[in-house]
């Protein structure tokens, strides 16, 4: 997936979920984040972060790419998770979206029904899920388990970073959220994680990593 050209800035303080101000030039600015996970470890005062122009919205900025202090960029943008696992389902019939039991799920293929994470928080080399606790997440998961025989459930983490060669559930951030996961899988249904390659011009799956439940 390519980036249009990005325009580079300083994070000042994150503002509620889904603003924050950012130093752009000699002045601040308020810019958009598309993401309502903490990144309290990823969005510190002085951080480099990278925006993306809007057409649309009462914001002119949205803040796309964070930089570590390692200089690993890192994509906040938690609604591409799908489409970067999608590219790579090549020669199938995707549907996004779909309603499955009255909720929306993120990816119908054949007959998985596979729901798509974005992950951003990595510890040592272990990418870790959630940030904050989510009901939601929970929920899905819920959904997935229900759905079966009628179709094929499956979990899929995209880490929009890559300096993660593991992943597993944050078992201290959501304890529900991690033995839920546990229970999918052991009920024999799939969860994979990749890492991404990122850079100020694309972002796209980089390799498969290991899953540690």
């Amino acid at each position: 997936m390519r980036f249009a050209s990005l325009v580079p800035a300083k994070f000042v303080r994150r503002v509620n979920r889904f603003l924050c101000m950012v130093q752009l030039g000699n002045k601040e600015t308020l810019a958009y984040i598309r993401n309502t996970g903490r990144l309290k470890e990823l969005l510190i005062e002085g951080s480099p972060v990278y925006l993306k122009e809007k057409d649309t919205g009462k914001y002119k900025y949205e803040v796309l790419l964070t930089e570590t202090n390692r200089g690993f960029l890192v994509c906040l943008d938690s609604q591409i998770a799908p489409r970067l696992y999608a590219e790579t389902l090549t020669q199938q019939h995707v549907i996004y979206e779909p309603r499955i039991n009255g909720s929306r799920l993120d990816l119908l293929v054949g007959r998985y029904i596979i729901e798509v994470k974005s992950v951003n928080l990595v510890k040592d080399h272990t990418a870790l899920f959630p940030d904050a606790p989510t009901k939601r997440g929970t929920k899905h998961i819920h959904i997935l388990i229900n759905a079966y025989p009628k179709f094929v459930p499956k979990m899929v983490f995209v880490v929009q970073r890559e300096d993660a060669k593991v992943f597993s559930p944050n078992a201290e951030t959501d304890p529900v959220f991690a033995q839920m996961l546990k229970r999918f899988a052991h009920l024999g249904y799939e969860v994979k994680a990749y890492n991404c390659f990122v850079s100020l011009e694309e972002i796209k799956l980089k390799e498969e990593i290991e899953v540690i439940l």
